[in-house]
């Protein structure tokens, strides 16, 4: 993600939401056209995780509730997205921030899709992350396994990971049945391929 560091800062309560990448429109993140957005931060560090440079908690950068709001508008009302897409790291390792993030997406009618390396039954279990997750549409929940790769089902990492359908809209099962789609972006200093592991040295 571009731009100088911002400072810290909160908005209804929320901390900034630290985060190290944040691509406007894509369709390799989920169904869709859709925003997607990488925490930074990671506390379960699942080996063979394809994005381990977002483990480290002070990395990326806090971004102000006022430009998530304007982004966010500019994807839904000008790039006409249908929703956003939560990764990282791990998203629910900022769980206020996430729950702001979301609700500001859903506010605008922008469906909510978060990928989780929590197990469901952490989830239930836990209030802070029930409240998390509260206007998700769908979370993919278990933790990455680079051993157990899914044939299957797009946009899903590995074939432990469950999809927890919150409500409709992503239910469909020809939704997660299509080939997954992979993008190509070109950006300062290397290659990133979206939908798929890792960059491209």
């Amino acid at each position: 993600m571009e731009g100088p560091p911002a400072h810290r800062g909160t908005a209804g309560g929320a901390p900034a939401l630290r985060v190290a990448r944040w691509v406007p429109a894509t369709t390799a993140e989920g169904p869709f056209l859709r925003t997607a957005i990488w925490v930074q931060g990671c506390p379960l560090r699942c080996p063979g995780c394809c994005n381990p440079e977002l483990f480290d908690p002070a990395g990326g950068r806090p971004v102000p509730w006022g430009e998530v709001r304007a982004r966010l508008a500019d994807a839904a009302h000008r790039l006409g997205v249908e929703g956003i897409t939560l990764v990282g790291g791990e998203p629910l390792a900022q769980p206020e921030a996430a729950a702001r993030l979301t609700a500001e997406a859903a506010a605008l009618g922008l469906g909510v899709l978060v990928y989780t390396g929590y197990d469901p039954r952490r989830l239930d279990r836990s209030p802070r992350l029930r409240a998390a997750l509260r206007h998700a549409d769908t979370v993919v929940a278990g933790p990455y396994r680079a051993d157990r790769p899914d044939r299957r089902r797009a946009f899903v990492g590995s074939a432990n990971q469950v999809l927890l359908h919150r409500t409709d809209r992503y239910r469909d099962p020809a939704l997660w049945t299509r080939p997954a789609r992979a993008e190509v972006r070109i950006v300062p200093n290397r290659t990133e391929v979206l939908g798929l592991p890792g960059p491209v040295d």
